[in-house]
């Protein structure tokens, strides 16, 4: 019999084995992780080369473009999904690399937001572009920038109220180029707001949102825009109080070395696209 004095300790032997079953399976989860986005990869290559078809017949019937339209935007969206699952797969493995040059963030920002456009326009959505703060020069890989920008605003549009607007603009402090997306849509609870970033962190789904996705573009988001020795925030006021993205990013130690006419183009594109 134990007297009252006596103080027992109680040690869980399941953790080190927890422990070590998590250690070995990871591996095995990433490996799984680029073989399935591989393997999807080649059906919906095959799914969108069918939708290019149909549109080069020049169907005249309204219910059969409707229906290939459908199929494309579904189609691309799976597609954007699974590029995300590669990558994170990728950088968890060490993986993934940036081609590094200079560029102008003004091609990007073009880039992103025809991405977006099917989408945007889907929705009705209102983007405002404030275009004379775009002729900003940084060192950066161009691809994987607009990927991250891409997914912020596929983000912003997706938890956006048809109809809704979005701003995008940006601003120069510091030595840094800030990029701001915000929207008028859903918002984040507080309580997700320090997970936003984290792998698999979704907000709760509602049946007209069941396209939230997979719970990693903005996990991806934080570490393409970190490997840039940058930075992403999130600010929102709660739910139904909308969200805003801010991307930091370095700007070159000498500004104006990109070619005018990048910036001239990049322009005139935005002053042509339909917001």
């Amino acid at each position: 019999m134990l007297s009252s004095n006596c103080t027992v300790h109680v040690m869980d032997i399941d953790d080190p084995i927890r422990t070590e079953d998590t250690i070995q399976i990871q591996p095995r989860k990433d490996e799984f992780l680029a073989m399935l986005a591989h393997e999807l990869r080649n059906p919906l290559a095959s799914i969108r080369n069918a939708v290019e078809v149909l549109r080069r017949l020049d169907l005249q019937e309204p219910r059969a473009e409707w229906a290939r339209d459908v199929v494309d935007r579904q189609a691309a969206q799976l597609t954007r999904m699974v590029d995300d699952l590669l990558d994170v797969s990728r950088i968890t493995r060490g993986k993934i690399t940036l081609r590094v040059a200079p560029l102008n963030f003004a091609a990007v920002i073009v880039r992103a937001i025809e991405v977006n456009l099917p989408l945007i326009e889907a929705h009705r959505l209102k983007l405002i572009v404030e275009s004379e703060l775009l002729d900003i020069d940084l060192d950066g890989d161009e691809a994987r920038l607009t990927q991250v920008l891409a997914n912020i605003l596929n983000n912003a549009a997706k938890y956006s109220n048809e109809g809704g607007r979005i701003w995008l603009s940006v601003e120069i402090k510091s030595g840094e180029a800030a990029v701001h997306v915000k929207d008028e849509g859903i918002g984040i609870p507080p309580e997700l707001l320090p997970h936003i970033f984290d792998l698999f962190t979704q907000g709760p789904r509602t049946l007209d949102r069941a396209q939230g996705g997979l719970g990693i573009g903005l996990s991806l988001v934080r570490s393409l825009i970190e490997m840039h020795g940058g930075r992403v925030e999130v600010f929102s006021e709660g739910e139904g109080r909308g969200a805003e993205f801010v991307v930091w990013l370095p700007l070159r130690r000498e500004q104006g070395l990109i070619s005018g006419r990048d910036v001239r183009d990049s322009q005139a594109t935005l002053s042509h696209l339909n917001f």
